[in-house]
């Protein structure tokens, strides 16, 4: 049941960074015209990886290191987005919309990438200290 979660979340996450990706693209010249980088649609594409790492990673990796990564995929993202939204609120027109809601939209990817890596360790830690009381 989780890894079928997981792999949808990955779906997810994959399709997310497509939109997103390709909505930075098409604000390009905003991005420019506001001097943001636009490393975020770079950054979109590590979101995918995050739960891949929570679920392949610990094959090969003890699951704090997998979960340390997994948050290292989404942290990136949400601060140059937190940036770029700061940035683009202070530009007070309405030119920044579209290039606002696609960075928003990172902003909460990342988020929810983070929501997804905290609850799979409380699981985990859930289930091991249910392990280790028996």
């Amino acid at each position: 049941m989780i890894n079928a979660i997981a792999i949808a979340l990955m779906i997810y996450f994959f399709v997310a960074a497509a939109r997103i990706s390709r909505a930075i693209e098409r604000e390009a010249v905003i991005f420019e015209e506001f001097e943001q980088s636009k490393i975020l649609k770079l950054l979109v594409w590590l979101f995918p990886i995050g739960p891949l790492l929570m679920l392949v990673g610990t094959l090969f990796v003890p699951f704090l290191v997998a979960f340390v990564l997994s948050l290292a995929c989404n942290l990136p993202g949400m601060l140059v987005a937190r940036s770029c939204i700061a940035s683009f609120e202070r530009a007070g027109t309405d030119r920044v919309k579209s290039a606002q809601d696609a960075v928003t939209q990172v902003f909460g990817n990342a988020i929810g990438g983070l929501a997804l890596s905290l609850a799979v360790l409380v699981i985990v830690l859930g289930a091991e200290m249910y392990a280790a009381s028996n």
